[in-house]
C-alpha cells in the first residue's frame, strides 16, 4: 500500500447508496479480500489520480501535433492588444 493509504485517519466521508450498489461493491471487496472501506477508499483514490494524470496530460493525433509544432514554430505578428498589455506598467501583486 502507499505510504498515503497508510496516513493517520484524520477525516471522515460518508453517503448514502442503494442496497443493490452497496452489495454490489461489498462482493466486488470481498473477491479482493478487502473490507468495504478499504476497497472504496483503494479505487476511489486510484480513480481520483487517474483523472488528474488525464487533466495534466496534452494528447495530440498526428494532425493536431504537427498543426501545434507548425504554430510553435510560427510566431504570429503581435496584435495592438498584446502590444498595450506589454506596455503596460509592472505591479507588485
Amino acid at each position: 500500500m502507499e505510504k498515503s493509504m497508510t496516513a493517520t485517519k484524520d477525516a471522515r466521508i460518508e453517503f448514502k447508496t442503494s442496497k443493490e450498489i452497496k452489495s454490489l461493491l461489498q462482493s466486488a471487496a470481498n473477491a479482493l479480500g478487502m473490507d468495504l472501506s478499504t476497497y472504496l477508499i483503494s479505487t476511489a483514490t486510484q480513480r481520483a489520480k487517474e483523472i488528474i494524470k488525464e487533466e495534466k496530460i496534452l494528447a495530440l493525433d498526428t494532425e493536431e501535433w504537427k498543426a501545434f509544432e507548425k504554430a510553435l514554430h510560427t510566431p504570429q505578428k503581435p496584435t495592438k492588444a498584446l502590444k498595450e498589455l506589454m506596455n503596460l506598467e509592472p505591479f507588485d501583486g
